[in-house]
């Protein structure tokens, strides 16, 4: 700012930037964004590999069992036939979840650690109840497929 009484300086014609100055600028920004896209990325792995660790390790656990139930029973009595029991990588998948994308019928066999423990509790302590089990992939990141979607059923 001008001090009181004095004109402020009065500035050349404004310098014209160079091409290569312009494309310089661009290409730092570029830069600034993938550096942002990178950090994001590293983020979203340390994320996933902390998730499949517990997710590896996590058993099923009478508390567990009796809050699964409970929840079925709320579900039930609000009108609903369908509940997603888990959501998961499909790192704990053998395939990737390329058994679960295609529908075949030999998908629960590709599934490792707590999914594949909740599958088979499904088969000890539901199947014969008449609940249904049925997974698909939940998310599409990239193209490929991404999460992988446990859900149970009942009529």
């Amino acid at each position: 700012m001008a001090e009181k009484g004095k004109e402020p300086p009065k500035s050349g014609p404004a310098k014209v930037p160079s091409a290569a100055e312009l494309r310089k600028l661009g290409a730092q920004r570029e830069a600034a964004k993938a550096a942002e896209a990178d950090r994001q990325i590293e983020a979203e792995d340390e994320r996933k590999k902390k998730l499949l660790a517990e997710l590896s390790a996590r058993k099923v656990t009478p508390d567990r069992m009796q809050n699964a139930v409970r929840i079925l029973r709320e579900l039930a009595a609000a009108g609903q036939n369908e509940v997603m029991v888990l959501r998961f990588p499909n790192d704990l998948c053998t395939d990737g979840g390329r058994a679960i994308n295609n529908s075949e019928a030999n998908w629960p066999q590709t599934l490792k650690g707590f999914p594949r423990e909740i599958y088979e509790t499904w088969a000890k302590e539901f199947k014969d109840k008449g609940y249904r089990m049925t997974a698909k992939i939940v998310d599409f990141p990239g193209g490929k497929p991404g999460d992988v979607g446990i859900y149970m059923s009942w009529d």
